[in-house]
């Protein structure tokens, strides 16, 4: 791609789709620019090679500079510009943040932890097998804590982690494995079908149940293509939880997980 050289603005707003987002996020030289944009908005490419020597701990030599600066007009900051998250003044070789999205600071933090690939330590990742484990995430006040304190206290052999967002529940998985996981549809920043997304790159055998309000054949088609073992929908009455209960039994049993 060849850039404008008369001075020019450019900037580009195409859609990026989670998968590309976490792809370029995973790179680490996009992630210290993108986060040192985040507190100073703009930098020079002198700066940003200057974060880059930095964090990566490389000799400041002029040939290291060189090389530096060379992958950042060359590799980095073109695909940053292409999927519309910076802007670079080429006259002024300066960088800007484009605030395509609000929340890009809590997709830079999915992307730290989507790095980690779900690392566990040997004494935290060994379950009991005489327990069903689930992990429900579910931004709703009160909701996620009220399911948990009904499946405990109707059952002797599941017990429930909760989280409010599909964020929270990545960093649970980071230090801890469960048999099932349970995600509302539709939630902040990272909806339900982009969390198993996440998911399924670093856990594609774990049932992944949607148990949601928000109903529909989109829905559902939607919840199917992206991989989900089951698909519940929410009621007002605990017989939905029941329900949701012996999906959890029949997806774990099925999967012999």
């Amino acid at each position: 791609m060849q850039r404008d050289v008369t001075g020019s603005k450019r900037s580009f707003s195409s859609s990026v789709g989670i998968d590309e987002l976490l792809a370029i996020l995973s790179s680490g030289p996009r992630r210290h620019i993108l986060f040192h944009l985040r507190q100073h908005k703009a930098a020079t490419i002198d700066e940003l090679t200057d974060v880059f020597l930095t964090v990566e701990n490389h000799d400041s030599n002029e040939e290291t500079r060189e090389n530096v600066s060379t992958e950042l007009l060359h590799v980095h900051l073109p695909k940053l510009e292409d999927s519309g998250l910076i802007t670079y003044h080429v006259d002024q070789g300066v960088v800007e943040s484009t605030d395509r999205d609000a929340d890009i600071g809590e997709w830079l933090d999915l992307a730290v932890r989507y790095e980690i690939q779900f690392e566990r330590s040997s004494e935290t990742d060994t379950p009991d097998g005489d327990h069903v484990r689930i992990l429900l995430a579910d931004d709703e006040p009160g909701l996620p804590e009220s399911i948990a304190a009904y499946i405990e206290r109707e059952t002797d052999d599941i017990e429930v982690t909760t989280a409010t967002s599909a964020l929270e529940a990545i960093t649970l998985l980071e230090n801890n494995s469960f048999d099932c996981i349970v995600s509302d549809y539709q939630m902040p920043v990272v909806s339900g079908l982009d969390f198993l997304k996440v998911v399924r790159r670093e856990e594609p055998a774990v049932p992944f149940i949607v148990f949601t309000a928000k109903g529909s054949e989109t829905v559902a088609s939607q919840a199917i293509a992206t991989g989900v073992t089951d698909y519940v929908r929410k009621g007002p009455s605990t017989d939905r939880y029941d329900e949701l209960v012996e999906r959890v039994r029949s997806a774990v049993a099925q999967d012999g997980y």
